[in-house]
């Protein structure tokens, strides 16, 4: 009887092990690799990101509005709201100057550029997109320019050695010449002229044609031409406001092509490197999205503020004739073959060819 109980006992207690074991082995089951990716795939589905971006001009500017903020906007789109953006234009963070730095150093995560403002920093896109004539509608050019930038040599040498990545790059509507007392009809009407330019490949052009070339910052660009501290104005029609090109000029040039500039936005790379793919990819598209219909859009805006302006006799623009224009030409041909020379530059040779060849497509599509 004794030994009945004792094998009753072993017995329970081997059932009761192989019990415990199989409970074991089906916890494990539940918590396979597989399931561990479906749950880290959905974690990173549902990540938010909230990212600071600098910017330098208004608000209310069409920059602003078409290019940085309709970069922003398209991507809280295309990620249902999981990317947000807090804005500080108007230099609200520092000086415009700064914002390569600050974005590589993490100051800030996003940051406006201008190639005219950073000429050292970015040579391949200040001196391609500066070149006169080398686009004539904005769309093109900023199809072209955005593009380049995210190709050998222009990202690592305009972006990627400064610790930023292009988010979107556009080019302006091209540039005219605005004064307050001299009509501008040829090359020579610019000579002594004390205009003001952006700096880099634009301060070269005037100072070539054998005007006098005056950097002074946007903010200060209004009190700067009101006082007489300029004659003129080498830009565009961008405000009806801002600079004094409507309120103050009584003259400018139409269609002159005479440069043009260039805006965008860079990020952080590290920042940029650790996004989830689906995030890149809908930066990516934004950044498209805007170089075709944001600068498009930018150029319309200008076209029929020059518009308004001609109908309400507040500006008297002034579009060179067939003989005016090849003056006009002439001289840009020699600046550019002086500039390239004097540069001597393999990869700038190679991005004026690239940019060319990116024109060509967008015009042929």
């Amino acid at each position: 009887m004794k030994r009945k109980s004792v094998a009753l006992l072993f017995i329970s207690i081997i059932a009761l092990l192989l019990i415990i074991a199989g409970c074991s082995s089906g916890k494990e089951e539940t918590s396979t690799p597989a399931n561990n990716n479906d749950d880290n795939q959905e974690a990173a589905a549902e990540e938010t990101f909230n990212f600071k971006v600098a910017t330098a001009t208004p608000e209310a500017d069409q920059d602003s509005q078409l290019i940085y903020k309709g970069f922003m906007d398209k991507v809280t789109e295309l990620t249902d709201g999981r990317v947000q953006f807090e804005w500080y234009p108007a230099q609200q963070l520092g000086s415009f100057g700064d914002y390569i730095t600050m974005t590589s150093n993490g100051a800030v995560d996003i940051a406006m550029f201008a190639v005219s403002v950073f000429p050292n920093e970015m040579p391949l896109g200040n001196a391609v997109t500066g070149i006169p004539g080398i686009y004539e509608k904005a769309q093109e050019g900023a199809i072209a320019y955005h593009n380049l930038t995210r190709q050998s040599p222009m990202l690592e040498t305009d972006f990627l050695r400064h610790g930023v990545v292009p988010l979107v790059a556009i080019t302006t509507p091209q540039y005219n010449v605005f004064t307050k007392k001299i009509p501008v009809k040829t090359p020579d009407d610019l000579k002594g002229v004390k205009l003001r330019a952006s700096g880099g490949l634009h301060s070269e052009m005037v100072e070539f044609i054998g005007g006098i070339p005056v950097a002074i910052p946007s903010a200060d660009m209004y009190e700067a031409y009101e006082k007489g501290a300029v004659d003129g104005l080498h830009g565009f029609a961008s405000s009806d406001v801002l600079g004094g090109y409507r309120e103050i000029s009584n003259y400018a040039t139409r269609n002159l092509h005479f440069s043009g500039g260039t805006t965008g936005l860079m990020m952080n790379e590290e920042l940029y490197n650790s996004l989830p793919d689906d995030i890149k990819e809908a930066m990516k598209e934004a950044g498209d999205y805007v170089a075709a219909n944001g600068s498009e859009a930018y150029e319309q805006d200008v076209i029929e503020r020059e518009d308004r302006w001609i109908n309400d006799k507040e500006v008297e623009f002034y579009e060179p004739n067939e003989s005016e224009r090849e003056q006009w030409q002439k001289y840009y041909d020699e600046f550019t073959e002086y500039f390239l020379e004097k540069k001597n530059n393999e990869d700038l040779n190679k991005v004026i060819e690239m940019f060319r060849a990116e024109v060509e497509k967008v015009r042929n599509n």
